[in-house]
C-alpha cells in the first residue's frame, strides 16, 4: 500500500482559512480547527505547509514549557533555537517582519491558558496569523477566555470521513475500485476515523495477498469489517 493524501472538503476549507488569514490583515487573525481524533487534522495541516511556503507547523508536546514553545516557534520561523527566550522572541519578530507567516499549532487542546495567551501575544505584537488545531475541548477552553475568543475570526470543524474519501483513498493507495456496497460497509466500520480507514486498507491488502486476489470482494470486506 502506498501513501495517498486526499484533498477532501476538510482540507480545502483549511486551505481557504489559511489563505484568508494570510491575505487579510485586520488584527483578528486567529482561527480554531477542531474535531474528535481521527478526522485528519494533523495530516491536513502537515500537507498544507508543503503547499504553502508561508505556513509553519508546530506540534505541541505536553512537555513544553512556555520557553520551550517560544523556542520551537523561533526555530520554525528563523531556523535556530536561541538559548534565551528574549533572543527567541527577537528572532520571531525579525522573521515575521521580513515575511508574513502563518503559524499552525497542532495539539493545541493540550495547551494551558498560559500557552494560549503567549500565542495571543505573538498575534498581537507581531501581527502573526495563527491556526489552533485540536480536539473539541480546544474550542471550549478558548470560549471561556474572552481575550482569546475575541480574536478568533474563523472556526472550522472537521467532518467525519465520507464515502467519497474512502473510495478515493482505496483507488490511490491500493489501485482498487470499490463498489458502493463495499464503501458503505467500510465507512460504517471506520466510524468516521481516517486512521481506521488506513488500518482497514492495510488489512484488506494483506488478505488479498494471502489469497492471491487482485481485486477486493465481499469476503475480503467482511473479513476487514468483522
Amino acid at each position: 500500500m502506498k501513501w495517498a493524501f486526499i484533498p477532501n472538503r476538510n482540507y480545502q476549507q483549511l486551505e481557504e482559512v489559511s489563505n484568508e488569514l494570510l491575505i487579510e490583515s485586520s488584527g483578528i487573525e486567529i482561527a480554531v480547527v477542531h474535531a474528535p481524533y481521527g478526522r485528519g487534522k494533523s495530516i491536513a495541516s502537515q500537507h498544507l505547509i508543503t503547499m504553502n511556503g508561508n505556513a509553519v507547523y508546530v506540534y505541541f508536546e505536553p512537555r513544553f514549557s512556555i520557553a520551550a514553545l517560544v523556542r520551537e516557534v523561533a526555530f520554525k520561523i528563523g531556523g535556530t533555537r536561541p538559548r534565551s527566550t528574549q533572543s527567541c522572541v527577537d528572532l520571531i519578530q525579525e522573521g515575521t517582519a521580513r515575511q508574513r507567516r502563518i503559524l499552525l499549532i497542532d495539539e493545541a487542546d493540550q495547551m494551558s491558558l498560559k500557552h494560549l495567551n503567549q500565542l495571543r501575544a505573538f498575534h498581537d505584537l507581531h501581527g502573526m496569523p495563527i491556526i489552533l488545531i485540536g480536539e473539541d475541548s480546544l474550542l471550549s477552553k478558548i470560549s471561556n477566555e474572552g481575550r482569546l475568543m475575541s480574536r478568533v475570526r474563523r472556526i472550522l470543524k472537521f467532518e467525519p470521513v465520507s464515502q467519497a474519501d474512502i473510495t478515493i483513498f482505496y483507488r490511490k493507495a491500493l489501485s482498487l475500485t470499490l463498489i458502493p456496497e463495499h464503501t458503505t460497509k467500510l465507512l460504517r466500520h471506520s466510524n468516521g476515523d481516517f486512521r481506521k480507514v488506513i488500518v482497514d486498507a492495510a488489512k484488506a491488502e494483506r488478505i488479498m495477498k494471502a489469497n492471491g486476489l487482485k481485486g477486493i470482494n465481499d469476503a475480503v470486506v467482511s473479513e476487514v469489517c468483522k
